[in-house]
């Protein structure tokens, strides 16, 4: 403390140089601190607040998407059940029935009726099919089914219009007839297969579904070739509550995958993907389509895919939870924001690198930095500045003073700073212009003073020497002496 009194006390220019830039670059420094950690954890709260919407928004544009599908299925099942109920007469069966013949397989259908038909190129496949694995005959129950659910046709086309993501929408009896719609062959499905043992049937049948409510699939390979999907099934019921089959409506998962996979979010530095209820992988950029035989599923999950950190956000997700956190990624750390999709009871995740995340708040925080840069800069040119104006001056009138003390004439000082010092400086030339014409009027006088004062003090002395005998008997002999001479001379 003492050693930086003493540093202090050494320069003026020091201590007004420290003093300015303590005064002006500290505030700054600290100001400028304060507000940009404020300002990024701000900027940086609001960019994840963003992402989190955008969560929300994205799983409520599937969920939108696919309830529209679950209550145009209901509709249907409603209508399904009202049109299986309706009485029919065994001609209106026998005049419809023919058309319904076995293929190579044995498969009752429609195939070998639209292929003499000229097949989809004459007919399109704005038609349904049917497939029944057992002899068909008037007499069989099951001809009922097949010739009353003619009718849905309509009604599958209308759902088919109005929902541009349904890939098909079928209805599957408790005997085990399917009318499924638009038109898909039945070579497609493979030898011995049963509808009521595919999934679309036994998540609403009753074994599974006790309270027979809608359900959801979890997604599946399509077994008529359209690839990866999921289906809404609901049961359909009798006036009586009486389970009577299952109404399917198929949504492709591709349609789903475009918009978790579509999310482009900070430039295209983080992705969207897409989970079941069970953490199974439904969409995700780093897992594609399983190649898989029709029927299987893909397993991977991201439950146990990750860092532990990851999989309970994952956790989180499964648990239906809304929210947002980071972990440990191979790149370093990542946010995950999340939303669920209530209808079928999925999640769908959003993954940005945090430096994308901060990217904006870093940018801000560099900007700050290089403003309070240059006002630093601008405060310590200042500081010096200021500085100088102040002990320039003081210099010029310590080498005044210096030369007043030192007898000397004192050179006229020219300041070019503040006022203040302006007229200090005048005032001390003209100080110093009139201790110089003093002091000239005082050294002449002194002079003057100095030879009188010499001239009376030889008199004095003289006076002193005149009043001694020795002087006045010397006078006596010079004055005798002189007599002598001029008697000498007379003679």
């Amino acid at each position: 403390m003492n050693n930086l009194s003493s540093w202090l006390k050494g320069s003026i220019h020091r201590a007004l140089l420290i003093s300015f830039i303590t005064i002006s670059v500290v505030p700054i420094v600290v100001i400028a601190v304060f507000f940009t950690k404020q300002s990024m954890q701000a900027l940086t709260e609001q960019m994840e607040e963003n992402l989190q919407q955008l969560a929300l928004s994205k799983a409520e544009e599937i969920n939108l998407k696919l309830t529209e599908v679950m209550d145009n299925t209901r509709i249907a099942a409603h209508l399904a059940a009202a049109t299986l109920e309706q009485p029919i007469s065994s001609t209106e069966i026998s005049a419809s029935i023919e058309k319904y013949q076995p293929d190579g397989r044995n498969i009752v259908g429609l195939d070998m009726y639209y292929q003499a038909q000229g097949g989809t190129a004459v007919l399109g496949e704005d038609l349904s099919n049917v497939y029944w694995t057992s002899p068909l005959g008037p007499a069989e129950p099951v001809a009922n089914e097949i010739i009353l659910t003619e009718s849905l046709d309509s009604v599958f086309a209308g759902i088919k219009q109005v929902s541009s993501d349904t890939q098909w929408v079928y209805l599957t009896t408790e005997r085990g007839m399917m009318r499924l719609y638009p038109w898909a062959s039945n070579d497609h499905y493979p030898d011995g297969w049963d509808p009521r043992q595919i999934v679309f049937y036994t998540v609403a049948e009753p074994g599974n579904n006790p309270d027979l409510t809608p359900e959801w699939t979890p997604p599946y390979v399509d077994f008529a070739g359209a690839g990866w999907m999921v289906t809404a099934s609901v049961p359909v019921l009798d006036e009586s509550g009486d389970f009577l089959g299952v109404m399917s409506h198929d949504v492709t998962i591709e349609s789903l995958k475009e918009i978790a996979l579509g999310i482009n979010v900070l430039d295209g530095g983080g992705y969207g993907f897409l989970i079941d209820r069970d953490g199974q992988v439904i969409a995700h950029p780093e897992f594609q389509d399983a190649d898989a035989s029709k029927g299987t599923q893909d397993e991977s999950s991201l439950l146990s895919w990750g860092s532990p950190d990851f999989q309970s956000l994952v956790q989180q997700m499964v648990n239906g939870q809304q929210g947002l956190g980071y972990y440990a990624a191979e790149n370093g750390e990542s946010l995950l924001v999340y939303a669920p999709i209530p209808e079928t009871g999925w999640s769908l995740g959003i993954s940005i690198p945090q430096e994308q995340v901060v990217a904006p708040a870093m940018a801000t925080r560099n900007r700050a930095l290089a403003v309070s840069g240059g006002l630093l800069i601008a405060a310590i040119v200042l500081a010096i500045v200021l500085a100088r104006l102040i002990h320039k001056p003081i210099l010029q009138l310590i080498d005044g003073v210096q030369q007043v003390t030192l007898d000397r004439k004192a050179e006229e000082i020219q300041v070019k700073s503040f006022q203040e010092f302006t007229q200090l400086a005048t005032a001390f030339n003209d100080m110093a212009s009139r201790v110089w014409e003093r002091e000239s009027k005082l050294k002449a006088k002194v002079a003057e003073l100095r030879i009188e004062i010499d001239t009376n003090s030889k008199q004095e002395r003289l006076d002193s020497i005149t009043e001694t005998d020795f002087f006045k008997r010397l006078e006596q002999n010079v004055n005798q002496l002189r007599a002598n001479i001029k008697s000498v001379a007379a003679d």
